[in-house]
């Protein structure tokens, strides 16, 4: 995989070939991809293994190089924009993650991932907005110790790692509840104490 990449993109259509393993055979080709992914070279004399394999290897080499493109794009938009905006004093409070988020609306409009991304994430915002997950909201920033300013911020972050990824949801129901488990992930890993002192926002 490429470098800090930390996921991978298995498709819904192989429960038609693992649905045709027994357990231990399905557990092989698991583990198997899962070596793979993780550049371990796996090398394996198991025919079934083998023969099941192969197509997801494809698969992931695809989808390596449209991740590897997406990069590349992004970093070059990101690139062309602090160019134009050298010279521009940058507010004392405007942080990183608040910049990006301008970024990643221009990288890559012909990409329909990008698009999709943005689409499930802007509707969930217009829901919060509309006053809906109120509830599921406030639990969040009770739970993590965060205010709403802090929630946004992290909004956005995670919308960059679903776009840098190449992670799409079907809706908004999946995003939020991927977004929950990533905060979660944060939080255990002590990521979310810098957000803990944000001033009060919108959210």
């Amino acid at each position: 995989m490429a470098t800090n990449k930390k996921s991978f993109i298995l498709y819904c259509d192989l429960i038609h070939t693992v649905s045709k393993l027994n357990d231990e055979q399905a557990g092989k080709l698991f583990k198997h991809i899962l070596s793979y992914v993780n550049d371990e070279n796996p090398v394996t004399e198991d025919l079934i293994t083998n023969l099941a394999f192969e197509p997801v290897k494809q698969a992931l080499k695809r989808d390596l190089v449209k991740y590897e493109k997406l990069c590349e794009k992004n970093k070059e938009n990101i690139r062309k924009r602090w160019d134009t905006k050298k010279n521009e004093k940058i507010p004392n409070d405007t942080t990183v993650y608040e910049r990006i988020r301008t970024d990643t609306k221009n990288t890559d409009n012909d990409n329909d991932s990008d698009s999709d991304i943005n689409i499930i994430a802007d509707e969930f915002l217009n829901e919060v907005k509309s006053g809906q997950h109120k509830m599921m909201i406030e639990g969040w920033k009770m739970n993590l110790k965060i205010d709403g300013f802090a929630l946004q911020k992290l909004l956005t972050e995670f919308r960059t790692h679903l776009i840098t990824d190449n992670i799409k949801h079907s809706n908004t129901l999946e995003f939020r509840r991927h977004f929950k488990n990533w905060l979660n992930a944060l939080d255990a890993k002590g990521k979310l104490n810098e957000y803990k002192t944000q001033r009060i926002g919108s959210l």
